[in-house]
């Protein structure tokens, strides 16, 4: 072979390679003898002409498809509830003991109050008893056992959210603590 022909025969390869990828891109509409269309990428005859189609629309949407994994930015953390629907989940919560009213007699002055609601209290929510409309330091527990003098006592609980805000109080229970008097069924002399 010449050296002339090399250069010739690189510049036909290069001519015909954008011809074959387009042809490959083609598409040809053929109407069957019942009327039904077929669309192919095959060409079905010498002379058949592809047909020009338009544009696909694409639309890109944040829809994950099985095994996508989920961008890192678009991972978020579950919205706050509100304090409305705190409210709605703790509508329950409750004194559960003492009762109201109840009376303890010779308990050496210690009374366990106990609180709670029927959905578990979140970690980052706080609970604030009063006794005697004092707040007390409590344990995140759901009881308290106090050291009261004999007399009336009034008991109430606040449950607040991790922002402190308020979301339910509960009713205020009355109780009494009585011991007997020293002096009681004392000998006579």
């Amino acid at each position: 072979m010449r050296k002339g022909w090399i250069p010739v025969l690189v510049s036909l390869v290069f001519l015909a390679i954008p011809l074959v990828a387009v042809s490959e891109g083609d598409i040809y509409k053929i109407v069957n003898p019942d009327g039904s269309i077929t669309f192919t990428d095959q060409k079905p005859s010498p002379g058949a002409e592809p047909v020009q189609l338009r544009p696909l629309s694409i639309v890109e949407t944040d829809i994950q498809t099985p095994g996508q994994a989920a961008p890192e930015d678009v991972v978020a953390d579950p919205p706050e509830p509100t304090p409305r629907e705190l409210r709605r989940q703790f509508r329950d919560f409750a004194i559960t003991q003492p009762k109201n009213e109840e009376t303890f007699w010779g308990v050496e002055n210690q009374v366990t109050v106990l609180w709670g609601a029927s959905q578990p209290i979140q970690p980052e929510m706080v609970v604030i008893l009063y006794v005697n409309g004092k707040a007390q330091d409590v344990s995140e527990s759901g009881s308290a056992i106090l050291s009261l003098e004999r007399g009336e006592h009034q008991v109430y609980a606040e449950l607040r959210d991790e922002n402190n805000r308020r979301i339910i109080t509960t009713e205020t229970v009355r109780f009494f603590v009585k011991q007997h008097s020293a002096n009681f069924n004392r000998p006579r002399n």
